[in-house]
């Protein structure tokens, strides 16, 4: 995964290279927005990544600490995470060796998304040789590194909660459930 590198709040950017508006999609707020319960990306930033993680557009300023953008691969799916959040995905998705944020975060990806595969189920964090797409449903995540041996927890999306890269730094807990349906 890329990302690019967001510090501090989850707004402030790193010394990134800014987008001209008009490579943005007209609907690209609308869509980002869809990652979270409105009453969280209603007040959400919206910024915009280029596919390589290299570029940044702050489409809107938020007042609420969330970030909403749509990952920069091939599912284009929505997503909101408040700034420990944002900083852990970040970091995944510029390839840094672990994440640099300081405390859990939260993240919702109210509209589901996609991960990579492998024929046993195990989920990847990068596309291979034998991998698959695989549709997630509407779901929030815990974005803190976890150890599947001390939790308990699985390691494949056999169930509603398991955890996702395990094995790795990035690993996190995923939940389906459809964050829309969160009392907020």
């Amino acid at each position: 995964m890329r990302m690019l590198s967001l510090l501090g709040n989850g707004i402030a950017l790193a010394a990134l290279p800014v987008l001209a508006v008009a490579q943005i999609p007209p609907d690209f707020a609308r869509k980002a927005q869809m990652g979270a319960p409105a009453a969280i990306s209603a007040n959400a930033t919206i910024a915009h990544i280029d596919a390589a993680g290299k570029a940044v557009h702050i489409i809107r300023q938020g007042t609420n600490g969330f970030t909403c953008s749509l990952i920069p691969d091939e599912s284009a799916a929505p997503f909101c995470a408040d700034a420990q959040g944002w900083q852990f995905l970040a970091d995944a998705f510029t390839g840094k060796p672990k994440p640099t944020s300081t405390a859990p975060g939260i993240g919702y990806m109210a509209a589901g998304g996609m991960h990579h595969e492998t024929p046993d189920g195990e989920i990847v964090m990068a596309p291979g040789a034998n991998t698959k797409m695989v549709q997630e449903p509407p779901h929030w995540m815990l974005l803190w590194p976890m150890d599947p041996t001390t939790s308990g927890l699985p390691t494949k999306a056999t169930g509603a909660t398991y955890i996702m890269f395990a094995g790795t730094p990035y690993a996190h807990l995923m939940i389906y459930q459809d964050p829309k349906t969160l009392k907020l």
